[in-house]
Protein backbone atom coordinates (compact mmCIF):
# COMPACT_ATOMS: atom_id res chain seq x y z
CA UNK A 1 0.00 0.00 0.00
CA UNK A 2 1.12 3.44 -1.13
CA UNK A 3 2.48 5.55 2.03
CA UNK A 4 -0.11 8.33 1.05
CA UNK A 5 -2.92 6.30 1.08
CA UNK A 6 -2.58 5.16 4.62
CA UNK A 7 -2.22 8.91 5.38
CA UNK A 8 -5.50 9.40 4.14
CA UNK A 9 -6.84 6.36 6.09
CA UNK A 10 -5.66 7.90 9.32
CA UNK A 11 -6.39 11.21 8.90
CA UNK A 12 -10.32 10.26 8.25
CA UNK A 13 -9.69 7.75 11.17
CA UNK A 14 -8.68 10.54 13.00
CA UNK A 15 -11.48 12.70 11.91
CA UNK A 16 -14.11 10.24 12.73
CA UNK A 17 -12.84 9.84 16.19
CA UNK A 18 -13.15 13.72 16.58
CA UNK A 19 -16.45 13.31 15.50
CA UNK A 20 -17.19 10.39 17.96
CA UNK A 21 -16.12 12.00 21.36
CA UNK A 22 -17.69 15.37 20.59
CA UNK A 23 -21.23 13.22 19.70
CA UNK A 24 -20.51 11.76 23.34
CA UNK A 25 -20.02 14.87 25.30
CA UNK A 26 -23.22 16.03 23.24
CA UNK A 27 -24.83 13.39 24.23
CA UNK A 28 -26.10 12.44 21.63
CA UNK A 29 -27.60 8.43 21.35
CA UNK A 30 -26.51 6.62 18.59
CA UNK A 31 -25.84 2.79 17.99
CA UNK A 32 -22.41 0.91 16.87
CA UNK A 33 -24.42 0.46 13.82
CA UNK A 34 -25.32 4.04 12.85
CA UNK A 35 -21.49 4.94 13.11
CA UNK A 36 -20.73 1.55 10.71
CA UNK A 37 -22.96 2.55 8.25
CA UNK A 38 -22.02 6.76 8.47
CA UNK A 39 -18.52 5.89 8.19
CA UNK A 40 -18.74 2.91 6.12
CA UNK A 41 -16.96 1.00 8.46
CA UNK A 42 -17.53 -2.61 9.67
CA UNK A 43 -19.06 -3.00 13.42
CA UNK A 44 -15.52 -4.46 14.29
CA UNK A 45 -13.97 -1.44 13.63
CA UNK A 46 -16.50 0.55 15.73
CA UNK A 47 -15.82 -1.35 18.58
CA UNK A 48 -12.31 -1.13 18.44
CA UNK A 49 -12.33 2.69 17.72
CA UNK A 50 -14.61 2.89 21.42
CA UNK A 51 -12.49 0.88 23.20
CA UNK A 52 -9.68 3.27 22.30
CA UNK A 53 -11.58 5.60 23.04
CA UNK A 54 -12.34 4.54 26.39
CA UNK A 55 -8.56 3.71 27.20
CA UNK A 56 -7.35 6.89 26.36
CA UNK A 57 -9.86 8.69 28.88
CA UNK A 58 -11.48 10.56 25.96
CA UNK A 59 -15.28 8.95 26.41
CA UNK A 60 -16.78 7.36 30.04
CA UNK A 61 -15.54 4.13 30.82
CA UNK A 62 -18.87 3.25 30.77
CA UNK A 63 -20.32 4.69 27.45
CA UNK A 64 -23.08 2.65 26.00
CA UNK A 65 -24.53 2.40 22.53
CA UNK A 66 -28.14 3.42 22.07
CA UNK A 67 -29.85 0.29 21.36
CA UNK A 68 -31.26 -0.21 17.59
CA UNK A 69 -34.83 0.18 16.67
CA UNK A 70 -35.86 -1.76 13.98
CA UNK A 71 -39.84 -0.34 13.23
CA UNK A 72 -42.01 -3.65 11.42
CA UNK A 73 -44.39 -3.36 8.18
CA UNK A 74 -47.19 -2.07 10.46
CA UNK A 75 -45.16 0.54 11.79
CA UNK A 76 -44.60 -1.02 15.21
CA UNK A 77 -41.10 -0.38 17.36
CA UNK A 78 -39.13 -3.93 17.84
CA UNK A 79 -36.01 -3.20 20.02
CA UNK A 80 -33.37 -4.72 18.52
CA UNK A 81 -31.09 -6.40 20.86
Amino acid sequence: MPQSMSILEQKSRVERLREIVAAVKRGDKFSAFDVAVRYNISINVVYRDIAALRAEGLIPKDFEFARKERVTLKGERLLKG
